[in-house]
């Protein structure tokens, strides 16, 4: 054989099997190098550019991937873009692989998160006692007494760590819990004006 076929045949071959994904793992790894290519570009390290729309552009290059990949995505992986729960478990599967290949992004995008959640938990407040009543309407009241018997009104407006525990209310009679809750403006149509709610954020 020349030596111009020989090294076009060795570069050929090469090329494809470097392509040839035969696994989950490796597909990870290619959509994670993809992903880190794409947000490189987006020079999303420079100063000014808020963690929500860091977040943003990393879903869509991850997306950007799949999208490219969907062939052996469908293959190896089982993704529906109607179930979240599916799109963060990929979204946290790359996030993992690509601290291989572009670790200084994702330290960025791990510091502002925590960031963001630092920044949220000041706002919590903690309350202790036990839970005398749940008013039953659009939105759930929780009624807590206090260790100094004064009772508080917590909203269930959304889901929150522990709710599970008020299914059976018979069970956390006499039980004291720790509620953590966070103070929202709402508007209050009872009243016809804005004022602050208690949103519980955790039950323990």
């Amino acid at each position: 054989m020349k030596p111009y076929l020989l090294f076009f045949s060795l570069a050929f071959w090469s090329i494809t099997n470097a392509q040839k994904i035969d696994s989950k793992d490796a597909l990870l790894n290619k959509i994670a190098q993809e992903t880190c290519e794409c947000v490189n570009k987006k020079n999303l390290n420079e100063l000014g550019i808020s963690s929500s729309q860091i977040e943003l552009e990393y879903g869509l290059c991850v997306m950007e991937s799949y999208g490219k990949n969907k062939k052996n995505a469908d293959k190896f992986l089982e993704i529906s873009f109607d179930d979240e729960e599916s799109l963060e478990s990929l979204g946290v599967e790359v996030a993992l692989k690509m601290m291989t290949y572009c670790s200084e992004f994702m330290m960025k995008l791990a510091g502002d998160y925590a960031a963001d959640e630092f920044e949220e938990a000041k706002n919590d407040i903690v309350v202790v006692g036990f839970i005398a009543n749940v008013e039953k309407s659009q939105f759930n009241i929780i009624e807590l007494k206090d260790t100094d018997n004064r009772t508080q009104k917590l909203l269930w407006l959304e889901f929150f760590e522990g709710e599970n525990q008020l299914s059976d209310l018979g069970k956390l009679k006499n039980k004291k819990v720790r509620v953590t809750y966070q103070e929202r403006e709402m508007y209050d149509p009872k009243i016809g004006d804005y004022r602050n709610f208690k949103v519980i954020k955790k039950i323990k």
